[in-house]
């Protein structure tokens, strides 16, 4: 089958309606290459029929890109329904749980994911369940779908029973999710079920910002393997910059966007390394959580009893991983709190307020008295918040829990599964690793050490978040790209 071309609307809407008439098919296509406003296009088009879609994908983040689209093309919202594959597992499961044999809860509980999937492909193969979808949806849409676990696709397939008229899309160069003890879906098998409809690429994402850096990420495809050697100093694009890592560069690149109307993403590999960089730059870029909110939950996994003294060492602990300011808290000051003895006539600059706080909510310990505190602590002239969703979510489960009388790990729960359908807050300075902000772009991206992002698909997905400009730091220019093992 010849490629077909998406450079123009009259393409784009062509191409919308060959994909509806030659279902099932699958979609190949890389990032920045209108992949999701294609998706859109097609469901919209399908709407206008009074067609019914079922838009599945694997982030909450891209759930709120699919939706925006949407919503900016004026399609109803009776005519769709986006949600993440795991999340409309839960709901399946839940709503038939005899037949999907699983206990489900009132809320998720993400750690039992795989129970969920089992579960709804044991509900979509039941009779009523395939009646109730193919009454309820005309197409089947998966987005990103290289990112699906053997378990996903056989979930899929049984989906597909009742919506034959389906559609999956991907690039396999961006599968940077890993399941434990399952192996991601092999690209060969989905052509067999889902035939490939060839696309021509155009890198839409940089027509406006940086046509020559779009052009030059999808010409670099085909050199973005495991074992390739890159020399980050041979690369001349526009906006493309490699830098020798010393102490003091990723700060003054960090601070060099002056432009507040542009976002800017600082990625790292792993979390700890992430958080460090926030807090070393201010609390100017802020940590980005995973949707489960694990960070949230260990600290509230490790809450003291509310009538216990330790909620003041906790809050100190909590607080320092959160916020700048703190560094007069040091050890001396911890064990003190954790031996229950008063820290107030320290000196420490800038906070002699905060340590007479700490030895208030020591003596009289409630969680009360923690939220009045740590809204002290957050109000204070000497500190900055750098984990802003980890710092909120955290506080706002404990005052749930106050009114509710379930546990703050329960009301986080329920906090972060609000996320799925609300979205998240969009900041103009963000740090994360590189899996949260798939399907995301932003205006420019820094990569803080380039020798932790050597997986060709994680390098591949960072490099591709940028519009306008990546800045690129690590000890070499020459690095050889790695593929991670989950």
């Amino acid at each position: 089958m010849p490629a077909r071309q998406n450079s123009t609307q009259e393409d784009l809407e062509a191409l919308a309606a060959a994909i509806l008439d030659e279902t099932p098919c699958a979609i190949e296509m890389p990032a920045g290459t209108g992949k999701t406003h294609l998706l859109a296009k097609a469901v919209a088009l399908a709407a206008t029929d009074a067609k019914r879609s079922l838009i599945l994908t694997h982030t909450n983040a891209g759930v709120e890109v699919l939706k925006k689209r949407l919503s900016k093309m004026k399609v109803p919202s009776s005519l769709y329904k986006v949600d993440t594959i795991t999340g409309f597992a839960f709901s399946l499961a839940r709503s038939y749980s005899t037949i999907g044999e699983v206990t489900v809860p009132e809320i998720p509980d993400w750690t039992q994911s795989n129970d969920y999937i089992h579960g709804a492909a044991r509900v979509a193969n039941s009779v009523a369940a395939k009646e109730v979808l193919g009454c309820s949806y005309d197409y089947l849409f998966i987005d990103e779908y290289q990112d699906c676990s053997t378990q996903h696709h056989q979930l899929i397939l049984t989906i597909a029973q009742s919506i034959p008229k389906a559609i999956v899309l991907g690039d396999r160069l961006q599968g940077i999710f890993g399941f434990r003890g399952q192996a991601l879906v092999d690209w060969r098998d989905v052509l067999t079920s889902f035939p490939l409809l060839a696309v021509e690429h155009t890198p839409h994402r940089w027509k406006d910002s940086n046509p020559e850096m779009g052009q030059w990420l999808q010409d670099i495809r085909t050199l973005i393997y495991d074992g390739s050697v890159i020399d980050l100093s041979a690369i001349r694009i526009p906006g493309f910059e490699w830098v020798q890592i010393t102490p003091d560069v990723l700060g003054d690149r960090a601070f060099s966007f002056q432009n507040s109307d542009e976002t800017v993403l600082l990625l790292d590999k792993w979390d700890a390394d992430v958080a460090r960089h926030a807090s070393r730059l201010g609390g100017s870029y802020l940590v980005m959580e995973d949707v489960r909110g694990r960070f949230m939950a260990e600290e509230l996994e490790r809450l003291p009893l509310a009538d216990s003294y330790e909620l003041a060492i906790w809050l100190a602990q909590f607080a320092k991983k959160c916020m700048t300011g703190l560094a007069g808290i040091d050890a001396t000051i911890q064990a003190r709190l954790s031996s229950n003895q008063s820290v107030s006539h320290y000196h420490r600059d800038g906070i002699q307020d905060l340590l007479a706080l700490l030895d208030e909510l020591r003596q009289n310990p409630s969680y009360e008295m923690l939220l009045d505190t740590s809204d002290k602590f957050y109000r204070h002239a000497a500190t900055r918040l750098y984990r802003w969703e980890g710092w909120r979510d955290t506080m706002s489960s404990i005052r749930a829990s106050l009114d509710t009388g379930n546990s703050p790990i329960n009301e986080l729960a329920a906090i972060r599964d609000k996320l799925r359908h609300s979205g998240r807050r969009q900041h103009a300075r963000v740090a994360s690793r590189t899996v949260l902000v798939k399907g995301l772009e932003y205006d420019h991206v820094i990569i803080a050490d380039a020798s932790k992002m050597r997986d060709p698909k994680n390098f591949y997905v960072a490099l591709t978040r940028a519009r306008k400009s990546i800045t690129i730091i690590s000890s070499s220019p020459i690095i050889t790209l790695v593929e991670d093992t989950y």
